[in-house]
């Protein structure tokens, strides 16, 4: 090993959502100049997912399809296509796809969220989530069969605020329940809402 790569910082980004795409693409930028620090981005997926527009997915409407690889050119950061199976701290490695280790000086994590279905009884049996793309496509279908009924959607964040609308709008068959804690956008500056 020479001793540029010995000096080399490698920064590894787990994750390719909103905060993972922009972390890996603004870190890339900020550092270009110094030489001795690389970042790459780990991804199971190479298309990015706008998880913010999945009600859209949800009630038949198609986004735009947008490639990591294409948005990480010229930005000096890598990608890698695989999951993450383990994070070995103490290693400083990130195995992925349970056959390829990668190592890692800085590790930042940001494989996101997903609802949690196991804790109300029913829910994993009988909802929907717009965990994924493919989440949301089912939804969609489930949505263009029924004709009648109540959908209910729960949370009441963003997320579900624009859930319940644009179903209520595709589907004016459908009656459409918001359930959740707080008030509709409660989680806005009071400016926004």
């Amino acid at each position: 090993m020479n001793a540029t790569a010995a000096q080399q910082h490698e920064v590894l980004v787990l994750g390719a959502g909103y905060a993972g795409l922009s972390a890996a693409i603004q870190l890339a930028a900020r550092t270009r100049k110094r030489g001795n620090l690389r970042v790459t981005l780990v991804n199971p997926y190479d298309t990015f997912t706008e998880r913010l527009r999945l009600h859209m997915t949800a009630t038949g409407q198609e986004t735009a399809e947008m490639n990591i690889p294409e948005l990480l050119d010229g930005t000096g950061a890598g990608f890698v296509r695989g999951w993450v199976t383990a994070v070995d701290a103490e290693a400083k490695t990130v195995r992925i796809d349970d056959d390829r280790v990668l190592r890692y000086d800085t590790l930042v994590y940001g494989l996101g969220s997903i609802a949690n279905t196991v804790a109300v009884p029913g829910v994993d049996d009988h909802a929907y989530t717009l965990n994924s793309p493919e989440d949301a496509a089912l939804l969609a279908d489930r949505l263009t069969r029924l004709d009648g009924g109540t959908v209910v959607v729960g949370g009441s964040g963003l997320t579900g605020v624009e859930a319940a609308a644009e179903i209520a709008e595709r589907h004016p068959e459908l009656q459409v329940v918001l359930l959740g804690r707080q008030e509709p956008g409660a989680s806005m500056h009071p400016k926004n809402s």
